[in-house]
């Protein structure tokens, strides 16, 4: 509540009596002295929700971003959700030949799974907010693309992942979820698999969701007539990858890892990154594509999240 919009609303009116006004003054007092029940993060719900559209990940100020150090604080009611489909605009992902030659990328179809995916939890009254809505990376400047054009420096897929965490911190989500595919030197690699990071205050959450978005995708996965290959639930601090060029020695996934002071401020929500299908694999590459399949992965996620929050009190 604004304190100013108090004031002058309950102000002393001309003609009361003397009695009257000391106790209008009491009550002007008391209720100034009461703390907002809202914070920042649910004022950029809020707005998220009246325009219908996110607000940019590189509009987050100080205000309206939590406490990294902390999860974030769980509305009262509406519950957000913060859907990130990997990559877009210069930075494609990985990708793959489908069976009749076609070429997939991995920015195309993370995102049509993720409109898919916010649709139906609209539907379900769940407010989402999404990284991205098209194929564009908000707030990307001219140096962090590559000199060809083809793809993100190091630093500049930092800065990208920072935005992306500031706005799911900003957005005052009570989870996350960052969707992306699969890719292998070897083209027989096939399955569904899914990361959490066991090092964050709520790792129990972040590998009870990965849990059940790995049930529910490979679940999804065979009731369309494909026995997908259950690749199970890891602690992406298993993960044997090359650190990213600016953070080397840093072996954590960063939309899900810890904070590197000076050069990281960590996402503040239980969170998991699924890697649906392998694009390298051609059959896979085909699945991917198809609109009936990502309609299986999205309705996979929605029933994931929604048994989710119905397990965590408002």
């Amino acid at each position: 509540m604004d304190r100013r919009r108090i004031d002058s609303r309950l102000g002393p009116r001309r003609g009361l009596p003397p009695v009257l006004l000391s106790l209008l003054a009491l009550v002007i007092l008391i209720v100034s002295c009461v703390p907002h029940r809202f914070g920042g993060n649910q004022a950029a719900a809020e707005r998220s929700t009246a325009t219908g559209q996110p607000s940019p990940p590189g509009a987050a100020t100080a205000e309206t971003t939590p406490d990294p150090a902390s999860p974030a604080a769980t509305p009262s009611r509406t519950r957000v959700v913060y859907l990130d489909p990997g990559h877009g605009g210069p930075d494609t992902g990985t990708g793959g030949t489908t069976l009749d030659g076609t070429w997939v990328q991995e920015k195309d179809v993370t995102l049509a799974i993720a409109l898919r995916t916010a649709e139906r939890l609209r539907a379900a009254g769940i407010e989402v907010v999404l990284s991205r809505t098209s194929d564009e990376l908000p707030g990307l400047e001219p140096q962090d693309v590559q000199p060809d054009g083809e793809g993100l420096t190091a630093e500049g897929v930092l800065r990208d992942l920072q935005r992306r965490i500031d706005h799911a911190n900003a957005s005052g989500a009570n989870l996350l979820l960052s969707i992306h595919l699969n890719g292998h030197v070897d083209p027989a690699a096939t399955g569904t698999e899914t990361y959490y990071d066991s090092t964050r205050p709520f790792s129990d959450e972040s590998r009870r969701l990965a849990e059940l978005i790995q049930r529910h995708v490979v679940e999804g996965l065979r009731e369309a007539g494909y026995d997908a290959v259950d690749r199970g639930v890891f602690d992406q601090t298993e993960l044997e990858a090359p650190g990213l060029g600016v953070l080397p020695d840093y072996p954590h996934l960063v939309m899900l890892g810890p904070a590197v002071p000076g050069r990281l401020r960590p996402s503040a929500m239980p969170g998991v990154l699924n890697e649906v299908l392998f694009l390298s694999n051609p059959t896979e590459a085909s699945l991917a594509q198809q609109p009936e399949i990502q309609d299986r992965i999205a309705q996979a996620y929605t029933d994931a999240i929604l048994e989710f929050l119905a397990a965590v009190k408002s």
